[in-house]
């Protein structure tokens, strides 16, 4: 009895050192699997984080974007309202330039043609007066 008693102890043992062994190997299987599966999850929230941050982001892009372009067109108004007055401006000046040009040019040409009606005509006082101007003299005002 003891070598049949041995016998099936031996068995028994072998039994279950094969059964211990596939169930470490389903369970461990079990468990890499849990945890590859926690692993995807994790990556899963920071990719969901990520995305998060990324739209906050774009969002707050977008917000600056309208105020910087609201800015720039005003700026953009403002400006051309500057230029508009600055454009009158010019042509106020050129006018007025004009006008006082034309009124010396007329006091000049009055000026000279009573120095030549004269009788006798003065052509020295109108030639001097010419060639003053020709050489760059101011009349006096």
């Amino acid at each position: 009895m003891s070598a049949v008693v041995t016998t099936v102890i031996a068995a028994v043992s072998a039994f279950a050192a094969l059964g211990s062994a596939f169930l470490y190997l389903y369970f461990g299987r079990r468990s890499d699997l849990a945890a590859a599966r926690e692993e995807a999850l994790a990556l899963a929230e920071t990719r969901r984080q990520v995305i998060v941050d990324l739209v906050a982001s774009l969002d707050s892009l977008e917000r600056r974007h309208r105020q910087t372009t609201r800015e720039c067109e005003r700026r953009i108004a403002e400006l051309q309202t500057e230029l508009e007055a600055t454009n009158a401006q010019a042509r106020e000046d050129a006018y007025q330039t004009r006008h006082f040009y034309s009124a010396a040019v007329t006091d000049l040409l009055t000026d000279l043609r009573s120095d030549l009606e004269r009788v006798p005509p003065d052509v020295a006082g109108a030639l001097i007066r010419i060639r003053r101007l020709l050489s760059g003299e101011r009349p006096a005002a």
